[in-house]
């Protein structure tokens, strides 16, 4: 199930937006549910914060609060990596911010313009659905270790990358674990989806896992922490 949080301080907007999302809901049939409508931004923190799901966040900037909507976003990107942040606000100014917070927001939805306002939320909420139904489908799919005797089923969620070792053996690097085995990273390569990328003859990495790219050292922070070499060739190709 999909999430939708809604974040406006101005409770006259709320319940409009909130009705708007509601009729998408149920015009389109949808397995979503509106989690949380609120003013004050702490109250999505704490929900998302003891629950990892994927959400749809539409939120105000100006929220008359400690924390404004950008902020928030900032913070939701931690709990919730892959969720989708829409920003409904009459700062049509602040637009160019969302680049500079690094939060990747979906749309940026201006409340000025009232006879835009549903048919814009509807839309990301099907687009929305549409990408998270597509992820989550992916998300069943698992990459198999076969040891002599024994086997392990990771998901593709859970790996971060694939490195070659000097003993002629690969190494797996999971969300949780560091696993050694005998195989060749071209064949590995050819069975795994497109969220994932040789960056270099010894890497193979999880696009989702990308935390940072260094272009000017040829390397790639993951969400582990660890560092993964990326060769000049693949940068562009990788950048796109």
């Amino acid at each position: 199930m999909l999430n939708i949080f809604l974040c406006e301080d101005n409770e006259s907007q709320r319940n409009l937006i909130e009705n708007y999302i509601e009729k998408t809901i149920t015009i389109e049939d949808y397995d979503i549910h509106l989690r949380c409508s609120t003013g004050n931004p702490n109250d999505i923190l704490e929900y998302i914060k003891q629950h990892k799901q994927v959400g749809l966040y539409f939120l105000d900037i100006d929220l008359n609060n400690d924390m404004n909507g950008l902020m928030l976003a900032q913070n939701i990107r931690q709990y919730d990596p892959r969720g989708f942040i829409v920003f409904v606000t009459t700062h049509f100014e602040m637009s160019y911010m969302t680049f500079s917070y690094q939060v990747e927001a979906m749309d940026f939805i201006i409340k000025d313009k009232p006879e835009e306002l549903h048919d814009r939320i509807h839309q990301c909420i099907i687009n929305a659905y549409s990408r998270f139904s597509s992820k989550n489908n992916l998300s069943h799919r698992v990459f198999s270790v076969k040891f002599p005797d024994s086997e392990m089923n990771i998901p593709y969620d859970d790996i971060i990358f694939f490195e070659t070792a000097p003993s002629h053996t690969l190494v797996l690097h999971t969300t949780d674990s560091v696993i050694e085995f005998y195989g060749v990273l071209r064949d590995i390569e050819q069975n795994l989806d497109k969220r994932f990328f040789r960056s270099h003859r010894s890497y193979i990495i999880n696009k989702d896992h990308i935390e940072t790219i260094h272009p000017k050292n040829k390397t790639i922070v993951m969400s582990n922490g660890e560092i993964c070499l990326i060769s000049s060739k693949q940068i562009k190709e990788l950048l796109k």
